[in-house]
């Protein structure tokens, strides 16, 4: 079967985004990449039918280019609207999207501006430390992790970010800490269980801190195994590998496979939210019913993570009204078409309007309180 490849250039903000598209023949897919500068930014990739035609594959390689295309077209032109809003919690929405979608150098640029016009917004300071990691700047990284604590401490998703940002920095006794303390405030928190046991094996191998040596393998494979029985994504071929060759005292092998299973994970969660941002934060009307559910499941598991976390409660309020006003539009489209099947069904005809009525209030309703 003939290989199809498109290619496509955008330049915007002095940044040169290339766009490259092609069928492979081998794997039986189509795949798009995104190169920011010359830098591969995001993937993504299509699985086809073995059995398909040449103009169907054709046509594949065309439209997956084209939607990514226009999505990055989308999201570099609502940069500007975004910013001549001077709206912190929108902006910080938009840098969300370009943070999931790995453009870090935007979400960086936009996250600063939301503390320019909010200097007190604690998420902007923790998704600014995480966009810094990404981008290895592990100084700037700890600063901003560290002004999100001083404004929200109990937050466990910050202390566990915090302790990331230590471990990477190779300060395995502060990453520790910062994860007890995760722990202490969330005793159910599988992340911060299995950054513990990652930090106990890196420690071990770069023989730092003599104060986490003892029985750090029964220690680690304790935390692990903790962590799998609480957030069962965890649970793979390589985590159980990774357990198994612990077991064996083989360190190096087990911290390998244990790390590759936090970053899987880790994307996978990513290409969750950046479905969502894109779709809710970019351009509205892509929303589907099947991402708000998977947002409210998402926000819901976060709360139990950090009950204090005001921000979190708001957005799932704002989840469960769209949710709402989705069902109630399919309500009114289902009377409808049972009209047009029976007109004589006057009583429904009759209420149809006033159940119109209540859809647009609820509209009305969602504008003015997430304004």
């Amino acid at each position: 079967m003939e290989t199809y490849r498109l290619n496509s250039k955008l330049v915007e903000n002095n940044k040169e985004y290339i766009i490259q598209t092609a069928n492979d023949v081998s794997l039986g897919l189509v795949a798009t990449e995104v190169y920011v500068d010359g830098v591969l930014t995001d993937t993504v990739q299509f699985p086809h039918p073995e059995r398909i035609k040449p103009e169907e594959i054709m046509s594949l390689v065309q439209n997956t280019h084209g939607d990514k295309k226009q999505e990055i077209e989308t999201m570099l032109c609502t940069i500007k609207s975004t910013l001549d809003s001077a709206k912190p919690d929108t902006i910080c929405h938009l840098a969300l999207a370009f943070y999931y979608k790995h453009f870090y150098g935007e979400a960086k640029n936009l996250l600063s501006q939301v503390l320019v016009l909010d200097e007190e917004s604690h998420e902007a300071y923790n998704y600014l430390g995480l966009t810094e990691l990404a981008l290895g700047n592990v100084d700037e990284a700890l600063y901003a992790c560290q002004k999100a604590i001083e404004l929200k401490p109990e937050y466990a998703d910050y202390r566990n970010n915090l302790g990331e940002v230590f471990l990477a920095s190779g300060k395995y006794n502060n990453a520790t800490k910062e994860f007890s303390r995760a722990i202490e405030i969330n005793l159910y928190y599988g992340d911060a269980y299995f950054n513990f046991g990652l930090t106990l094996l890196m420690n071990a191998i770069a023989k730092q801190d003599t104060k986490l040596f003892p029985d750090f393998m029964s220690k680690a494979y304790d935390y692990f195994s903790k962590s799998a029985i609480i957030n069962t994504d965890y649970q793979s071929s390589d985590f159980e590998k990774g357990l198994a060759v612990l077991k064996d005292q083989k360190i190096n092998e087990s911290f390998q496979m244990m790390k590759r299973v936090r970053e899987n994970l880790k994307e996978k969660n990513r290409n969750k939210s950046a479905a969502y941002y894109m779709k809710y934060v970019i351009h509205p009307n892509w929303i589907t019913e099947e991402a708000v559910l998977e947002r409210i499941t998402f926000l819901e598991h976060e709360i139990e993570k950090n009950p204090t976390y005001v921000d979190l409660y708001a957005e799932l309020g704002r989840c469960y009204l769209s949710h709402a006003r989705m069902s109630w539009q399919k309500g009114i489209e289902q009377y409808q078409k049972t009209i047009s099947i029976n007109a004589s069904l006057t009583h429904v005809k009759e209420h149809i309007k006033e159940a119109e009525h209540v859809y647009d209030a609820i509209d009305h309703v969602m504008k003015k309180i997430t304004d």
